[in-house]
């Protein structure tokens, strides 16, 4: 009985850590306003597969963007479309110019799936007031 037990509650624990709503994302790509290599990192939670809210840095070598958003996603089999609403603060420090700026954070795009835990995506995204429109490709860890 106790073989039977551990056994149940080892396989409850996997199933849970499977299933995990936190990930981390790592992106390259190009700020499309300046030809500026771009790379990024977040961290998110998803409350449920639609909505989540996601935090992180995306910067060039003399552009920085700290946001924090909310996430909707349309999952469609092994491809989400997804969309991201939120805050940017920008800090740009280029020409003897210190400058930042709080925006509106706003994008979209394209995960595909390729493992249990992976997923592969296209994203484009800006921050209102800012100069930089970051087109990115990356990957995502679930936990």
């Amino acid at each position: 009985m106790k073989k039977i037990l551990a056994l149940a509650l080892t396989s409850c624990v996997f199933t849970a850590v499977a299933g995990s709503p936190v990930y981390v994302d790592a992106g390259i790509g190009i700020d499309t306003g300046n030809n500026n290599l771009a790379m990024s990192g977040d961290i998110g939670y998803m409350f449920m597969k639609y909505f989540g809210i996601e935090g992180g840095v995306t910067g060039t070598s003399n552009y920085y963007l700290f946001d924090g958003a909310i996430k909707g996603v349309l999952p469609l089999g092994v491809v989400d479309l997804y969309g991201k609403l939120g805050a940017g603060i920008n800090d740009y420090t280029g020409g003897g110019n210190n400058n930042t700026t709080m925006g509106l954070l706003y994008g979209g795009g394209v995960a595909f799936h390729v493992a249990p835990s992976w997923q592969l995506h296209v994203e484009d995204y800006t921050v209102s007031g800012a100069n930089p429109n970051f087109l990115m490709f990356g990957a995502q860890f679930n936990f």
